[in-house]
């Protein structure tokens, strides 16, 4: 990125100063938001009952956030759509769709477990990079669903590469190897990598991935898959268990972002016994000042994890393992962007927002937490992952709602 020019904006709900994060925010040419619900200022929920009104409710709240950090909609390069009920699936993804018409952005949409409140029905993050509307180069795999839903298989700006939320799905609309995880994660890395390569990019520039299945299960299969597919390289990674994508038969959905040349010029980390290394990633993966840290639980060097049982202990050892992954590549969390926690759907969250460590006290990135199915040991409570970037914690530049 050509500068580090920070922004934070702060949309007025009385959550994000507590839980010291941002609703949107710029760092370089990048303006991100947080992931966003229906709900005013008040804490009332907009368009209780109809997904669409709840997506135009998150849309304008977006705009109006993105906006104050100079971003536009028209620039955005990724959506995450998080729905609660997958049955809303096609009616979320029409109504996002009717404002990336021009655009269309890499897209995830999976469902969750669960939002804050049960009248909130989806959740949505967004990305964009300063003049994407007029510089993004769009690569479309010719399926009939990216013309409806406004995406892209992948979006290349300048040296990034955005891939969408990536299935087994066919060109005809099926699942290929119904109820084998291990052949639905090949085909869908192997798209992935055939969408990188008309990007321009190799494996090798792969740096971040985040794998949602639906069958914790046959977890040992994707990462056969995965291993497979992508020989030494060593993206970051998160695995996450979900109730359901869009089709029953889907089993795996994986997204994934590239920077063009990171496979000469990227650092590797690991902890120090390097055990992430078989499993096919890295615990944090830097080229230039970008930094992605892969999803930290509390599992210890030998397989344990820590704290059973205890939301916020574990909640914390996330934290401390990401700070500890930043810190091998020569940041802090005070130049983290955006943060994601993942809580399975029941675990008590037995800390209250506004107590124990203030994480990102002086710094307030983005953030989304949500309630999944589950993570990879049943005694897993919370995952964490994160991206920063390297400097972005000075002369941050701070805004109110308007």
């Amino acid at each position: 990125m050509a500068t580090h020019r920070r922004i934070n904006v702060d949309s007025g709900r009385p959550l994000e100063p507590l839980a010291n994060y941002s609703r949107a925010l710029r760092v370089g040419d990048m303006v991100l938001q947080s992931g966003t619900t229906a709900i005013d200022t008040e804490g009332n929920v907009i368009g209780e009952g109809d997904i669409a009104k709840q997506v135009d409710a998150i849309m304008d709240i977006a705009q109006g956030t993105m906006g104050q950090a100079g971003g536009r909609l028209d620039d955005v390069v990724r959506t995450r759509i998080y729905v609660t009920d997958i049955s809303l699936a096609d009616p979320a993804a029409r109504a996002l769709a009717k404002y990336f018409k021009d655009v269309r952005p890499a897209g995830t949409l999976v469902q969750v477990s669960r939002l804050a409140r049960p009248t909130q029905l989806i959740e949505i993050e967004l990305d964009a990079v300063d003049g994407a509307k007029d510089t993004a180069q769009r690569i479309s795999s010719g399926r009939p669903t990216e013309e409806i839903y406004a995406y892209s298989r992948a979006v290349r700006v300048g040296d990034r590469v955005f891939i969408s939320g990536t299935t087994a799905q066919d060109d005809q609309g099926g699942v290929s190897h119904p109820g084998d995880q291990h052949g639905q994660a090949r085909a869908t890395y192997d798209l992935i990598l055939d969408a990188l390569d008309q990007a321009g990019g190799t494996p090798g520039d792969l740096v971040y991935t985040k794998t949602f299945v639906t069958d914790l299960a046959q977890a040992p299969e994707h990462r056969r898959a995965r291993l497979a597919a992508l020989g030494d390289v060593r993206p970051t990674a998160t695995l996450l268990g979900i109730p359901a994508l869009i089709a029953p038969e889907m089993l795996v959905e994986i997204e994934a972002e590239a920077i063009i040349g990171a496979a000469t010029t990227r650092r590797d980390f690991y902890s120090g016994d390097e055990n992430e290394k078989p499993r096919g990633y890295a615990r944090a993966v830097a080229v230039g000042d970008v930094i992605h840290v892969s999803g930290c639980t509390s599992m210890d060097t030998d397989g344990v994890v820590q704290a059973p049982g205890d939301w916020a202990a574990q909640y914390d050892i996330c934290h401390e393992k990401v700070a500890a992954a930043l810190a091998q590549a020569g940041a802090s969390l005070d130049d983290v962007v955006r943060r994601r926690a993942f809580t399975i759907a029941g675990a008590e969250q037995n800390r209250p927002h506004g107590e124990g460590p203030a994480w990102f006290k002086d710094s307030r990135p983005v953030s989304m937490g949500c309630r999944i199915s589950g993570l990879a040991l049943p005694e897993m409570l919370v995952e964490v992952d994160a991206w920063a970037v390297m400097g972005a914690h000075r002369d941050i530049e701070w805004l109110g709602p308007e």
